[in-house]
């Protein structure tokens, strides 16, 4: 596989993968349904509870492999896949891995350790795949737990170890709540709620109300949002990278000029002197320091002054 350099990474075709999490009658399905082009998974019969104008075409499976093959042919029809919601995809999950792995089940009937292992690893493979092809939402529901005195913090309902790995190939994660009759996306994690920023996208957003016949499209233009600045870093190091090259260039013509020690100081006040970028300033201090060791020139404390080395 080829090494790709930083000037020529480019991110801004990125499918991404998103979670929003908010407590029940936020609405998470609403505003999911406003990404580009989507299929709703409907794991938890929500879709009934979404205005009409808002719908979408959804899937209505019974089992883990319905799913899987939903999402197959899905492929080239819709831009993004929507899991509504994610909790009660791991318990597809659940009956999945009990059906095809003995280590899923314990003795009695219940749900292995083993069994969520199986799980973990499966959602990652999905995600993995799902970016492949789509953007993803992973809605979940929260509950308030205890945190601290006084305080509550908003928490995942899902279960076992899948609310630490569903964060794993997560881009961006959301809290959704309610303020003042106001409804926001917080991105930047606090005490009160787990989230995850990226892309320029931080902070408290907030989602406008859709009045009646208003396009349902914020997820769309959040995530034109975050392959703009995408486009925009990498045309930035673009022609940072630009610079760093033609500093270093600028910089080795000029150590190779230097003969004597009294060159030394003119040199290094040159090589500062050039427009550098990214780390072209310490690379060509450190390609000067390599050429006073090859002409054998040193640095007299005494004298102040570079000199011959005895």
């Amino acid at each position: 596989m080829p090494i790709v350099t930083p000037a020529n990474m480019n991110f801004s075709g990125k499918n991404i993968i998103m979670i929003i999490s908010g407590l029940p009658g936020t609405g998470k399905s609403t505003l999911a349904n406003s990404a580009e082009s989507p299929l709703s998974i409907d794991t938890d019969e929500g879709t009934a509870r979404v205005k009409p104008e808002h719908r979408v075409d959804t899937s209505v499976c019974k089992t883990y492999e319905e799913i899987l093959a939903d999402i197959k042919a899905a492929e080239g029809k819709y831009k993004t896949i929507i899991i509504d919601t994610c909790g009660a995809l791991i318990e597809y999950m659940k009956e999945w891995a009990m059906r095809n792995d003995p280590k899923a089940s314990k003795k009695d009937g219940g749900f292995s350790l083993q069994g969520y292992g199986i799980i973990k690893a499966e959602f990652l493979r999905l995600s993995a795949e799902l970016r492949k092809k789509f953007n993803v939402i992973y809605l979940f529901h929260e509950n308030m737990t205890k945190n601290g005195d006084e305080g509550v913090f908003y928490d995942l309902v899902v279960e076992g170890s899948a609310k630490v790995c569903c964060w794993q190939p997560a881009d961006l994660g959301a809290h959704l709540f309610i303020q003042n009759g106001r409804r926001y996306l917080g991105f930047t994690p606090t005490e009160q709620y787990s989230a995850k920023s990226a892309y320029g996208i931080k902070g408290i957003i907030e989602v406008p109300e859709l009045a009646d016949g208003e396009p349902n499209d914020f997820l769309t233009k959040l995530f034109a949002k975050v392959r703009a600045n995408l486009d925009a870093e990498s045309k930035t190091l673009n022609a940072d990278q630009k610079k760093y090259e033609e500093a270093l260039a600028e910089a080795k013509n000029l150590i190779s000029l230097l003969e004597k020690p009294d060159e030394v100081s003119d040199c290094a006040k040159a090589i500062k002197a050039l427009d550098h970028a990214l780390t072209s300033e310490k690379e060509a201090m450190a390609m000067l320091k390599n050429r006073l060791a090859e002409l054998g020139i040193v640095w007299d404390k005494a004298k102040k002054a570079y000199t011959w080395k005895e």
